[in-house]
């Protein structure tokens, strides 16, 4: 039986439903990264976990930013980004650049040596910059889909993880549960 998509119906936001949905999607947990970029010629970063692959061949990304932040604005601007994917020992970039309403400058946390056109955060698991290809407006954000120019990655490292609201680590696979809950490896 098909599903007839012209006649579904959308509910009309409540506040219980928009708590419901923000509890339901502190429960992803997710890999943290920091979406990098200049502003005022000074390197600034904005911690997200919106964040995902679009394509391989090109190599293609991409990140949500709330519409209105002065990231979102520095990206539209130069009409470029970096993202570094953050590790575990990354606690104190994640919390500078997810501050509500405080300054993001990074120049504590980035790679002075980096030759990115994008800041990347020093001893980041991996860093992607990128060039904007498109721009989507969503409710109050911005989806931008990235092209990728430059890929570096770290050797060795713990990602940094986001759940329930809290920055967490992964607990190292412990052969002794294998019986009960296999350890995965690519």
């Amino acid at each position: 039986m098909a599903l007839d998509l012209t006649e579904r119906v959308r509910p009309t936001p409540t506040v219980a439903l928009s708590s419901d949905y923000t509890e339901a999607m502190s429960m992803l947990a997710s890999g943290v990264v920091m979406v990098t970029s200049r502003l005022d010629g000074r390197p600034w970063g904005m911690t997200i976990s919106a964040f995902a692959s679009v394509s391989d061949e090109p190599p293609t990304i991409l990140v949500s930013l709330g519409s209105g932040t002065a990231s979102a604005s520095a990206i539209l601007a130069a009409g470029s980004f970096g993202v570094s994917v953050l590790g575990r020992h990354h606690g104190a970039a994640a919390r500078h650049g997810s501050t509500r309403g405080a300054s993001k400058f990074l120049e504590r946390f980035v790679d002075r040596h980096s030759r990115d056109s994008s800041p990347a955060i020093a001893g980041a698991l991996a860093h992607l910059d990128c060039e904007v290809t498109e721009q989507i407006s969503v409710a109050d954000h911005t989806i931008f889909v990235g092209r990728v120019r430059n890929v570096r990655i770290a050797e060795g490292g713990e990602p940094l993880v986001y759940f329930r609201r809290a920055y967490r680590a992964l607990a190292p696979c412990n052969p002794s549960f294998e019986r009960r809950i296999p350890c995965l490896s690519s």
